[in-house]
């Protein structure tokens, strides 16, 4: 029975003749992204063979066909399709913990209300340019895009209380206030900020995977709506109607001529005028209004009504040392060889612990912004997280991408993508080019030990 060796998991498992490897990859518990269900439709499935290509059959059908689409190199295959008669060495589309949320079954509770009306913070965003890069994808690869942006952009917006109202194309609605929260305007405009940050963290990984910039705009108003379920029998949907909606939508495309991401009608702007920084404004007359109205671009959350929002901003504080530190974590909190991250407004911090040692530094790789370590434990199968996380040991952090090395104590790069060829392409996906773009160090953190506890710097 053949048997086959996944990267960068280094994972091996055993195919039964006639199989596809998509077949038993899933059967074998590896976790592949098959956004079509594995007829050929899509590319996201697809491999690149590093060892053993002798051993894969000529393409035929639709698999053929799609290689000469896309203009695959003939190492590049589709698992769904092919069925090695020999052992062999893949390495897989890149996989991290949002692919496994994107596969997830979970079920989310809709709240359920009747007609009423109610003050609510609308929230549109809507993808910049979408038009132009969906049509030089594969529709299904588009699809495979689109949940993945959809997938971040709605766990922020969750986390903040808000209520995903609808996906129209590449845009999203969401509600808050639904409960009568008095912060709701406030989370929305943290969940309008945090979608921001997702959105510059994943730019690298679709520049790299589909060599397309990535830019998304955000509106947001704070209005009377009528707030109820509409749909036929068996499929209603909360929603809002009215003309808050109206206004959301259109300063959300007011972002497009001022040249900026994220505005706020003054609506809006009033009920948290005195606990975020506005950078800038400027003013419109929007479609179907006849008077000019105030738009606010949004910089961040004052640390105060951050901290007033998330109990994890909400740290214990002190100046020492001519800097601004929080406090992290108890310091037996990590053993020996243990890792930790923590979230905060801006990045995912990483606190390793090796030979007695903590590190501090940002859990994005310098290369594409993917994580080092996976955040969150608490999907289906975690043991299905472990084998592709980073390796940190003597001193250095090996990043589980590429293989990119850091030195730990001053975040230089030790070797660049070992796992790239000279030219920065990947070994079988010469079609994507160089990718070797990106090169800079580790991103660290200073951390202080006092009277038992672990503290944090972010100022430099």
């Amino acid at each position: 029975m053949p048997r086959l060796r996944s990267q960068p998991d280094d994972i091996f498992f055993d195919i039964d003749p006639g199989e596809t490897l998509l077949e038993a990859a899933l059967r074998a518990g590896l976790p592949m992204t098959h956004v079509c269900g594995g007829h050929a439709k899509c590319s996201t499935c697809r491999v690149w063979v590093l060892e053993g290509l002798e051993n894969c059959p000529e393409r035929t059908g639709a698999e053929a066909e799609m290689a000469a689409r896309l203009g695959l190199h003939p190492g590049i295959r589709l698992a769904c399709q092919m069925r090695p008669k020999g052992g062999l060495t893949f390495r897989r589309l890149v996989l991290d913990e949002t692919d496994l949320a994107l596969t997830s079954q979970l079920h989310r509770r809709q709240p359920a209300k009747v007609g009423e009306l109610q003050d609510v913070a609308v929230f549109f965003s809507d993808i910049q340019g979408f038009t132009s890069f969906s049509e030089a994808l594969m529709p299904y690869d588009v699809m495979y895009l689109l949940n993945r942006y959809f997938a971040q952009m709605g766990e922020v917006i969750e986390r903040n209380g808000g209520y995903i109202d609808k996906f129209i194309g590449d845009g999203m609605m969401a509600l808050f206030g639904l409960d009568g929260d008095a912060a709701a305007p406030l989370r929305a405009v943290n969940a309008g900020l945090q979608c921001l940050t997702v959105i510059d963290r994943i730019k690298p990984f679709f520049k790299t995977m589909y060599d397309i910039d990535f830019e998304v705009r955000i509106g947001l108003h704070w209005g009377e709506a009528v707030i109820g379920t509409l749909g036929a029998p068996g499929h209603e949907r909360l929603t809002a109607i009215g003309d808050a909606v109206n206004v959301a939508s259109r300063a959300e495309q007011a972002n497009k001529a001022a040249g900026t991401r994220f505005l706020v009608t003054e609506s809006l702007f009033e009920q948290v005028k005195d606990q975020v920084e506005a950078s800038d404004f400027i003013r419109v007359r929007l479609p179907g209004t006849t008077a000019r109205q105030t738009l606010y671009e949004i910089a961040r959350l004052l640390p105060a009504a951050s901290a007033a929002l998330t109990g994890q901003d909400n740290r214990e504080t002190k100046r020492y040392a001519g800097r601004d530190w929080s406090r992290l974590m108890a310091e037996d909190t990590l053993p020996d060889g243990g890792q930790q991250i923590f979230e905060f407004a801006d990045c995912d911090v990483a606190v390793l612990r090796r030979d007695g040692q903590l590190f501090a530094f940002n859990n994005a790789c310098p290369h594409v912004h993917l994580p080092f370590f996976n955040r969150r434990e608490n999907l289906d199968d975690p043991g299905q997280l472990r084998p592709d996380e980073s390796r940190a040991s003597s001193g250095e952090l090996v990043c589980r991408w590429h293989n990119s090395r850091f030195d730990l104590a001053t975040g230089e790069v030790i070797s660049w993508c070992e796992l790239l060829q000279p030219d920065g392409t990947s070994e079988g996906m010469e079609f994507l080019g160089d990718i070797s773009k990106n090169k800079g160090p580790l991103r660290l953190y200073p951390l202080h030990v006092a009277d038992g506890w672990v503290w944090i710097a972010f100022d430099r």
